[in-house]
């Protein structure tokens, strides 16, 4: 008669198997399910840079002769590049985390999810037909966003009339550019934030367990944290761009720069605000529940130190009552122990309770940094105050 294999063996051999099929999984994990679309999106930074040096050597210098719409295609290049950075990371982070056995998946037969489900299920949320109906609304906010219409929400008319209307966004292109590229990021916007939602999905969902000793300091979770960093750079290159813009155009008395001086006291104001409250909440929400699940694991390894310091002071306490009673070299021996021991409790006593690093922390907080100062700097008693210094240095 054949042998059944236990429950125990089967869930070893569950593990066993999945642990072997994650990598490869991974490896085929497809953010943009389309190769072409896949490829197109990884050249159009560099189309993008590439389009400037072209414009300045033969062209009419559209781009590369205005400060303003160059510099604002160099941002529009480094957060495709970023978000092409974090699509490229993601795989990888989530092998990494798998590989250093920080996440522990349940056994098939538990009814719980595994964690290849998890990657099946992240990677149809990621191309799922929702991305569709976002790009829509993207379009038809980008075509809301045009010139007639900006004009229109502040003299509650348009400027042109039905012909010149017709000209403007047909014959420029407006009405086919605009809404081509407003679902373009929408359907990017669609992919950042599933991620995001996914990578605290991994908390809420599985226990994580912590490597208090490792290297990154971060209990060897900082390829999350680093996702997280990544998402929130994303939305911190379009405010550092406004930041400097707000301090160009209020301290520099520039004619050619008159009608961003009225875009900067308004629409581009309003929009560095929400873009740093934005960056902030895209830094910590994607990590809080991983927080969560480390500082739940912190807790018991807190225990276990508790436990040692306890026993510490035990034997000191009866090293001390018997000193002059026990033999030297047992009192040696206990010395020695009580040395060790304490050095166990010095080198687990700082456990890491959040994904990243405080370098990660200061990358992030310098980042931060123009966009504030910027708020700051150009309010208008700072301005008055900076002014006036000025006029009493010349």
């Amino acid at each position: 008669m054949s042998k059944k294999a236990s429950p125990s063996r089967t869930r070893e051999k569950v593990q066993v198997d999945e642990s072997a099929d994650v990598p490869g999984r991974l490896k085929e994990f497809h953010i943009i399910r389309n190769p072409r679309v896949r490829a197109v999106f990884g050249w159009i930074p560099a189309f993008l840079v590439l389009l400037i040096f072209v414009d300045w050597l033969i062209g009419g210098g559209s781009f590369s002769r205005d400060t303003f719409w160059m510099t604002g295609v160099l941002t529009v290049a480094a957060v495709l590049l970023s978000i092409r950075i974090l699509f490229d990371q993601l795989p990888k982070a989530l092998e990494t985390i798998w590989r250093r056995g920080l996440i522990e998946a349940p056994p098939v037969d538990s009814g719980t999810t595994i964690f290849k489900d998890y990657i099946l299920q992240f990677e149809r949320a990621l191309n799922a037909r929702y991305e569709i109906g976002l790009g829509l609304l993207f379009a038809v906010g980008s075509l809301i966003a045009t010139y007639p219409f900006r004009y229109w929400m502040i003299a509650r008319q348009f400027p042109f009339g039905l012909p010149g209307m017709l000209v403007y966004y047909f014959g420029g292109q407006a009405a086919v550019i605009a809404p081509v590229l407003g679902f373009i990021v929408g359907l990017l916007a669609w992919r950042v934030g599933v991620i995001a939602y996914f990578i605290g999905v991994l908390g809420d969902r599985f226990l994580l367990k912590i490597q208090v000793d490792h290297h990154d300091q971060s209990g060897g979770l900082k390829p999350l944290g680093d996702l997280a960093f990544n998402i929130a750079l994303i939305l911190l290159f379009p405010a550092i761009f406004l930041g400097i813009w707000g301090f160009v155009t209020t301290f520099f008395d520039n004619p050619a720069l008159a009608g961003y001086v009225v875009l900067w006291g308004g629409l581009f104001r309003q929009l560095l605000v929400l873009l740093g409250v934005l960056s902030i909440f895209a830094f910590i929400q994607p990590v809080y529940k991983i927080h969560l699940r480390m500082e739940s694991y912190a807790q018991k390894i807190r225990a276990e130190l508790d436990s040692l310091s306890l026993k510490i002071e035990a034997l000191s306490r009866e090293l001390r009552s018997e000193a002059d009673e026990i033999d030297p070299q047992q009192g040696e021996e206990k010395l020695r122990t009580i040395e060790f021991m304490k050095k166990v409790y010095d080198a687990n006593s700082q456990v890491p309770t959040w994904p990243f690093n405080w370098k990660t922390i200061l990358r992030f907080a310098s980042a931060q940094a123009i966009p504030f100062l910027s708020l700051v700097g150009t309010s208008g008693p700072v301005v008055e105050i900076i002014k006036g210094l000025f006029s009493l240095s010349n």
